[in-house]
């Protein structure tokens, strides 16, 4: 079983999980990238921050899918592709229209309904039960499941970027400021994003997270954690102590960079966390 995702998914440098990732483009301008590729992310927040133009994104084309899926057909017997949600971003509709293009295929196209280290944990959980040797109906049945119980929460520092992508209005932005909160937001059911909490000041974020996320926490299970910062590693790092030291059955945990998918909306300075029990 191949498992495929798009560079929306946020995943750690150093896994060996066989996982296939067609990137997504982005454009400041004229001038187009394709994310994780064409620039470090401490290039692509620093453009983010400097840059007048707002970089727009673009999903990856059924061709680049149907491409990558004739590619794997030669050497897998089936494919499960795992992609940002259908209400966030056109990936999902891309791949499935590719899919169908694909002759003599079985390709499981499915909705993560999550996005960066959120989507980059489900991700990391299919390729573990492929490695495994489970079979593709296998993974299939249980990844709605695993879906529903890996959770997303992004910490947002500076709102300007998520309402210069159309995200968030601007009033709600200038309330924010005036009552110096920030919202922490998640991916819901459907797969859109909403606030999921706030926290009060716009200082010391790494223990304002870290607090709400252990709260989210049930002392008797076990989890996967992945961590997310945009171009903020200190803070990543701070984030990433208090939660080990706040929990004691953490099964594994990854700090990484927030790619561009999300990063355009959350700006430099923001904070991801996902969790996903065992």
């Amino acid at each position: 079983v191949a498992i495929v995702t798009d560079s929306g998914a946020d995943l750690p440098d150093d896994i060996d999980l066989d996982i296939h990732v067609v990137p997504v483009r982005y454009n400041f301008g004229d001038t187009y990238y394709v994310d994780k590729l064409s620039q470090t992310s401490e290039e692509f927040y620093n453009e983010l921050a400097t840059n007048p133009e707002h970089p727009k994104t673009s999903q990856p084309t059924p061709g680049d899918f149907r491409r990558q899926y004739q590619f794997l057909q030669t050497h897998y017997d089936s494919i499960i592709s795992i992609h940002l949600p259908h209400k966030l971003s056109g990936t999902y509709q891309s791949a499935l229209n590719a899919s169908q293009r694909v002759e003599n295929a079985n390709i499981n196209i499915v909705d993560g309904l999550s996005a960066s280290v959120g989507l980059g944990l489900i991700v990391m959980k299919a390729a573990r039960l492929a490695q495994d040797g489970k079979s593709y109906e296998e993974i299939s049945a249980v990844l709605p499941e695993i879906i529903s119980q890996s959770n997303v929460y992004l910490l947002v520092k500076d709102l300007c970027y998520i309402v210069k992508g159309g995200r968030l209005p601007k009033w709600v932005k200038k309330m924010a400021d005036f009552l110096h909160i920030r919202p922490i937001l998640s991916t819901k059911e459907n797969g859109n994003m909403g606030a999921s909490g706030v926290v009060r000041g716009t200082t010391n974020f790494p223990y304002k997270m870290s607090k709400f996320i252990l709260e989210k926490m049930d002392a008797n299970k076990s989890y996967n954690i992945s961590i997310g910062h945009s171009n903020s590693l200190a803070n990543g790092e701070k984030l990433m102590k208090l939660v080990q030291k706040g929990h004691n059955g953490i099964n594994s945990i990854y700090l990484m960079d927030i790619g561009c998918a999300m990063g355009v909306h959350a700006g430099p300075g923001s904070l991801a966390v996902a969790i996903q029990p065992v």
